[in-house]
Order: structure tokens, then C-alpha cells, then sequence
């Protein structure tokens, strides 16, 4: 189960300053959307929707799909685990480093997993589900539309599930639910709680076949969609704006910061096409640097050994304002010193 994942700043109390461990966006205007929740709070009141189908109706229009070819979810764990146990005893096949999720949800139930090995390859059966997150986290490198379309044309016997819970996040063509909907074998994760920036509201969904979608639906329990979180899903397809309001700008301070992090002497800053990135050192461990920035200077970044296929070198950071990439440039160059 998840243990050891980015925003984890509630086990250091008011320590965090800064937080560059979260993928999603940080500096987001919620005050619109707090005033109406406050206006709605008596919702807590009564049950909600035993499956948030007036949600689904919402986003199907903004899709321009069928409400039965989509399925709202508690974030995209819930649905990640819903599809896992739709096709329980499955082979699934995770090219890493990526999400742990998919791999522990198929875990439990009863998947054969390959981490996309060649001699794993060979042996799995031909029947596969195929785990592809796009944008990946924690790489943050993006798989072209026209390849992504491609593979899920050509191999009809494989279930391709495509997570892009950070297509907010990204200028790249992704996969678009209304062109990709009528294709039995594909299913595309979105998040909610990502691209309006609330994670703690657990908003996702899913687009897919509607015959596919009908049995995911049989697989639920009722209410994991809470009253509040329904109602904010309804005001954010109504009114709301993503958080990123300027993804151009926001995208070139996060080039601005990777390459300051890459000036720095003993650090290795992979490219990337979102605005987070992958970093290691050549120093220290990822774990000690965790600690070094949270006590000595109230900054928290993401530990990135516990990704399959990672040592304890690499760590996750996302970009944050001007002024607070600058704080965190200067922190871990002050770590590389303390070092030496």
C-alpha cells in the first residue's frame, strides 16, 4: 500500500516552508471555490450520490462523450485499484521507474507482474494489461500522441491503461477522450485533484469504453465520492479555471530551475517535459538530503528510492515561485558543501 510518497508534509508538523515534494501545483487561488463550499456545507448533512452520476454528466459534456463512458472516482488510486481488480490474475506489464500504485494495486489481486524485462516479456501470457503513465512520475517524460495511438491500434489483445493524472501539466499532445473512447482496450486516468490543484478532495476519472466502464461500476462501493468533493467537481466543471493559469510561464521557470540545480557540482538533473523533475546525486543519499533541507532550511522534496528501478541517490522536485527555487537551489548547493 502507498507509504513513502511526495507531499508527506504532514509528518513534519510546522516545519515545511517550502514544498517542492507535490507534483501539483502549490500557489493555486481556491477562495472562489472555498466560498462556495461554505455555502454548500450543509451537503455534510445528508448522504451524497451513492456514485457521483450528476458529476459524470458534467464532464461528459466537457469531453464530449457519453456520461456511460465515464467513471468518476476517488482520485486515480481508487480507479487504478477498480481496474486492477477488474482484471484480476492478469499479467500486467509496468515500464519503471513509475507510480507504485499500479504495481501494488495489481499485487493485490493476483497479477503476474513484468517491469517490462525482456526474458519477463517473452514468458507473460499473451494476454496483458499494459500500465503507462503519461506524463510519467516521477521522470516527468511524455510519450507522443501519434505512438500512444499507434500501439492501442495495433494491439487490440492488450488493455492499455494510460494515466494522465498530469496532462495539466504538459504542452505535449496527449490522448483525447472523445477521439479514443469507441476503443475497448484503452483506458485513460484523468485527476481533478491535479489539474484544479486539490488533492485533498480525491477527484479523478476515467474515460473508456462504456461496456468497459458498466463493469468497473459493478466493482465499487457505494460513496467513496463524498457530498463535498461532488459538489467542488460540479463548480470546477461550471466555473473553475485550471491552476495553472499561465503554463507557458510556468514551464520555463521550471527549465529556469533545472538548469540551476544542474550548475550545481555532484547534481544530475534529468530533462522533462512537465514541472517536475528527476534528480540525482552523486554525493549523499537522497534520504539524508531529505532530512538535511526539511530541519535546516523548511524545505521538503520528494525521496525517490523507494521508485523500482531507483537507488538511494534520486530525489523529485517540482517547481514552485521564483524566490522558492532560488531557496532551493542555494539549500541543496549548501547540502553538496556540507558534503565536501
Amino acid at each position: 500500500m502507498i507509504e513513502g510518497h511526495g507531499d508527506d508534509i504532514y509528518r513534519y508538523d510546522d516545519l515545511v516552508k517550502i514544498n517542492f515534494s507535490s507534483n501539483v501545483y502549490q500557489h493555486a487561488d481556491h477562495s472562489l471555490l472555498k466560498q462556495h463550499l461554505m455555502d454548500h456545507f450543509e451537503l455534510i448533512n445528508n448522504y451524497p450520490e451513492p456514485q457521483p452520476r450528476s458529476l459524470e454528466r458534467l464532464i461528459a459534456m466537457r469531453e464530449g462523450i457519453s456520461p456511460e463512458a465515464v467513471m468518476v472516482t476517488n482520485g486515480a488510486t481508487e480507479a487504478i485499484y477498480l481496474i486492477a481488480q477488474l482484471f484480476h490474475n492478469s499479467a500486467s506489464v509496468i515500464p519503471q521507474p513509475t507510480y507504485s500504485e499500479y504495481a501494488d494495486a495489481c499485487r493485490m489481486f493476483g497479477h503476474i507482474i513484468s517491469y517490462e524485462n525482456t526474458d519477463d516479456l517473452t514468458s507473460l501470457p499473451a494476454d496483458r494489461v499494459y500500465w503507462i503513465c503519461n506524463p510519467n512520475n516521477p521522470s516527468g517524460n511524455v510519450l507522443m500522441k501519434g505512438f500512444m495511438d499507434y500501439i492501442v491500434r495495433r494491439s487490440p489483445r492488450y488493455t492499455f491503461v494510460v494515466d494522465q493524472s498530469y496532462e495539466a501539466y504538459t504542452k505535449e499532445q496527449l490522448l483525447v477522450a472523445h477521439e479514443m473512447v469507441g476503443r475497448p482496450n484503452l483506458l485513460i486516468l484523468h485527476s481533478l485533484s491535479k489539474t484544479y490543484a486539490v488533492p485533498g478532495l480525491r477527484l479523478g476519472y476515467i474515460t473508456g469504453d462504456p461496456s468497459v466502464i458498466q463493469l468497473l461500476r459493478g466493482l465499487r462501493q457505494p460513496w467513496t465520492v463524498n457530498a463535498l468533493a461532488i459538489e467542488a467537481g460540479k463548480y470546477l466543471m461550471r466555473f473553475g479555471q485550471p491552476a495553472i493559469t499561465n503554463l507557458d510561464a510556468y514551464l520555463d521557470e521550471t527549465e529556469r530551475l533545472r538548469q540551476a540545480l544542474r550548475q550545481i557540482k555532484g547534481v544530475r538533473v534529468f530533462e522533462t517535459k512537465t514541472n517536475y523533475m528527476l534528480c540525482e546525486l552523486d554525493k549523499g543519499t537522497s534520504v539524508e538530503l531529505k532530512k538535511y533541507l526539511v530541519h535546516e532550511h523548511g524545505i521538503l522534496i520528494r525521496d525517490c528510492s523507494n521508485f523500482y528501478g531507483l537507488g538511494n541517490t534520486f530525489f523529485r522536485v517540482a517547481a514552485q515561485q521564483p524566490e522558492e527555487n532560488d531557496a532551493l537551489v542555494e539549500a541543496v548547493r549548501s547540502y553538496i558543501e556540507s558534503r565536501d
